[in-house]
């Protein structure tokens, strides 16, 4: 007998995510690439993608958010400096 537990496919395992519709000058839809496959997933509309697929969506919003973070603090920088120079 063989208890040996195969692992699960986690292109099996679907996740509902609904992206947020799209501002300025964002595209409507997001394209997600991964391992020779590609899902086109459109703003606004609730769907559901595989885990691998919402995992990589997750990790794009992180990345943009510690960019803007990152930005902000740039220039909140850059403000004090010159506020400092003229003093």
């Amino acid at each position: 007998m063989n208890n040996t537990k195969q692992a699960a496919d986690p292109m099996r395992d679907l996740v509902t995510v609904t992206l947020p519709r799209a501002t300025g000058k964002e595209e409507d839809f997001v394209f997600v690439g991964l391992n020779g496959k590609g899902w086109t997933i459109r703003r606004g509309v609730t769907v559901r993608v595989p885990r691998p697929v919402y995992d990589i969506l997750a990790e794009s919003r992180r990345q943009q958010r510690r960019q803007a973070d990152y930005i902000r603090a740039r220039q909140e920088a850059a403000a004090r400096s010159a506020a400092e120079a003229v003093i």
